[in-house]
């Protein structure tokens, strides 16, 4: 999973961290600050919480939280750095949880054993959690991770529209509605329901059609047209500079690209600007036009992405 997908997982789970550590994990925590996740260790890592926690029972200590979305065979070892590096920053030994939310059997290691150490974490597998511990919140930001937990009991089609029922229920605005649906369809890609989420949001008729908003079609050809004439300016600069033809076709192309992520950002939201990485090598105006064209009728992410793979 790339980089840009990760962070993509983590800003939609931030909203419902609390209630994680609330309803699955099950500290009592009377505050919680928030705490610089840069460990500046041999190289650079990012935690993806860290927490300064104090409980019911007066006591305090460092609460640090991973979301894992692949089988990583040396999760131990990571967790044991991190672990090192946070006692020795802030004097307390972490409590370390790891949310499993990948689709394929949980296979890693919760801890490790040497002659001469021993480390453990907690690791949590989000396919155990009973959905119903989210599912029937009054907060949409819960609604959406039960997604990512144990739904089996219901049946795949009686919990996806139960699903996007509660967010109905929860969110009249359509355009807020439409992003929160998203964001199921975002996760709903670690369970390979991306598809299912869409044809059944599709049939509620739940998702804001921004092709019939004027404001997203004069927000779109306004930026497409941005775009490409700061690219064209950028290109044509490049090109008297060097004396090169090329510089206008860059520039072009830069000018596309541009526009591109803006149609995909207004339409799809973070799960369609996630595709730029892949866009970004096309090198041609023709495809790049017609991706372009495809993005306004395009049925899903799916069906551009696979658009994306045929061009590269």
């Amino acid at each position: 999973m790339s980089k840009r997908y990760d962070k993509i997982i983590k800003e939609i789970l931030k909203d419902v961290v609390d209630t994680l550590i609330r309803e699955v994990i099950g500290l009592k925590i009377v505050k919680s600050t928030a705490i610089e996740t840069k460990l500046q260790i041999t190289d650079e890592r990012e935690a993806d919480f860290i927490f300064r926690v104090e409980l019911q029972d007066g006591s305090v200590s460092l609460l640090h939280i991973e979301f894992q979305a692949t089988n990583y065979s040396k999760m131990v070892l990571r967790e044991l750095r991190y672990w090192v590096y946070m006692m020795e920053v802030h004097g307390m030994a972490p409590m370390q949880y790891v949310f499993y939310i990948g689709n394929e059997p949980l296979t890693m290691k919760d801890s490790m054993s040497t002659e001469t150490t021993t480390h453990r974490y907690n690791l949590i597998d989000m396919r155990d959690v009973d959905c119903e511990k989210f599912l029937y919140s009054d907060k949409p930001e819960e609604v959406i991770i039960s997604i990512l937990c144990n739904y089996q009991r219901k049946g795949v089609k009686i919990f996806i529209r139960e699903v996007l029922e509660r967010i109905a229920e929860l969110v009249e605005e359509e355009t807020l509605r439409g992003k929160y649906i998203k964001q199921v369809e975002v996760l709903s890609q670690l369970r390979d329901l991306q598809y299912d989420i869409y044809k059944e949001a599709e049939a509620m008729a739940l998702v804001y059609d921004m092709e019939r908003d004027v404001r997203f079609r004069q927000g779109r050809e306004r930026g497409v047209a941005e775009g490409i004439e700061r690219g064209l300016e950028k290109g044509l600069l490049k090109g008297l500079l060097e004396g090169k033809l090329e510089g206008k076709l860059e520039g072009k192309l830069e000018g596309l690209l541009e526009g591109i992520e803006g149609m995909l950002d207004l339409k799809y939201g973070s799960a369609g600007v996630a595709l730029m990485d892949m866009v970004r090598g096309i090198d041609s105006v023709d495809k790049l036009e017609e991706f372009k064209n495809l993005i306004k009728k395009a049925a899903s992410v799916d069906e551009l992405r696979g658009f994306v793979e045929e061009c590269r």
